[in-house]
């Protein structure tokens, strides 16, 4: 998130609701805030299942286009819940906004790399190959990726810069479009490298004799390995003012979480509701893409904190000056843990 959108935060703070607790803190309905898109599986199944209900909550999923305006509705009180990445908050708690992450959704990254089959032949690369070695295999090729700054560019960035690559002079990012289109350009070889999320990784492996080199949602790569990638964000004082609502919540995406894991094919049967616009062969590929990339509990580890400030500072190229303690808490997690089940 640029300065510019947080600078617009802390004025809508000061000048808008200021440490006010927002109206709809005293009714039962849940506003989760999020992008549409697979990666969100957690608050999908909460909804199609029915365990908000459960937890007495009326809750409901209402799209933005994307986190900064996602975070935006959490501070003017538009939303209770933005399920986003920790560097929005660590931002914005560092610039004096009260918010917190408070329940991990995702601790992964639902990621892959696919190489053109003959060239990782000539290579005598495969998936067994050292991670620096996978790595160092992509110098002098053409990688394609949807747009520059979207997920999979700072991801490739990030592990470029990692391993000692130029990202600007070692390699050619290609920025093709949206996935049909790096698809295509990967069927037609003109991209070496496709850098994406299943399913559109699946087809290059399965339709065009792609060789994939890492598979980040099961933590291929050592240094994002376990990192928080999403989670549950909201006021830190609508939080503190309503600790057994906020347990609720994160009771409701825990027990998601849990038959996302443990029942896979009931979980994508109800989240298929949300997609019904999407091929199935695609849908089915991206969900369980993104089961790989889902936690089976919401509990918060300091590591994959940790890991999201450094992936978030070297993609974004600005330090986050706060305490991670004042970014995230498991308090909720806890109060959740006495009645689950």
């Amino acid at each position: 998130m640029k300065r510019s959108a947080l600078h617009v935060f802390l004025l809508s703070w000061v000048l808008t609701i200021g440490a006010a607790i927002p109206a709809w803190a005293q009714s039962g309905k849940i506003v989760l805030g999020h992008t549409s898109s697979l990666i969100f599986l957690p608050s999908y199944v909460a909804v199609a299942k029915g365990y908000f209900k459960d937890e007495g909550l009326d809750a409901q999923i209402t799209f933005f286009r994307g986190g900064a305006q996602a975070l935006a509705a959490v501070i003017s009180g538009d939303a209770h819940i933005y399920v986003g990445v920790p560097a929005t908050a660590m931002q914005a708690v560092a610039k004096g906004l009260d918010v917190k992450v408070y329940g991990a959704t995702m601790n992964q990254l639902a990621m892959d790399v696919v190489v053109q089959g003959e060239i990782a032949k000539s290579k005598g690369l495969t998936a067994a190959s050292t991670q620096a070695a996978r790595v160092q295999a992509l110098k002098g090729l053409t990688i394609g990726v949807n747009a520059g700054g979207g997920s999979p560019d700072q991801v490739l960035r990030f592990v470029l810069n990692k391993e000692g690559l130029n990202p600007e002079r070692d390699v050619t990012i290609s920025p093709v479009g949206d996935n049909a289109a790096v698809l295509a350009a990967f069927g037609r070889k003109r991209i070496d490298v496709l850098f994406q999320s299943p399913p559109t990784s699946d087809l290059a492996v399965q339709k065009f004799a792609g060789t994939r080199i890492f598979s980040f949602a099961k933590g291929d790569y050592e240094p994002l390995r376990g990192i928080l990638y999403l989670g549950l964000i909201s006021r830190g004082d609508w939080l503190a003012a309503n600790p057994e609502r906020s347990a609720r919540i994160v009771r409701a995406i825990w027990r998601a979480e849990k038959l996302i894991s443990e029942k896979p094919a009931e979980a994508m049967e109800v989240t298929r509701t949300f997609f019904t616009g999407l091929d199935k062969e695609a849908f089915e590929g991206g969900f369980y893409a993104n089961r790989d990339a889902t936690p089976t509990t919401p509990r918060i580890e300091a590591k994959g904190m940790e890991i999201s400030r450094q992936f978030n500072e070297v993609v974004g190229g600005e330090k986050f000056n706060v305490e991670l303690s004042r970014v995230y808490t498991n308090q909720y997690v806890d109060l959740a843990a006495k009645r689950m089940q």
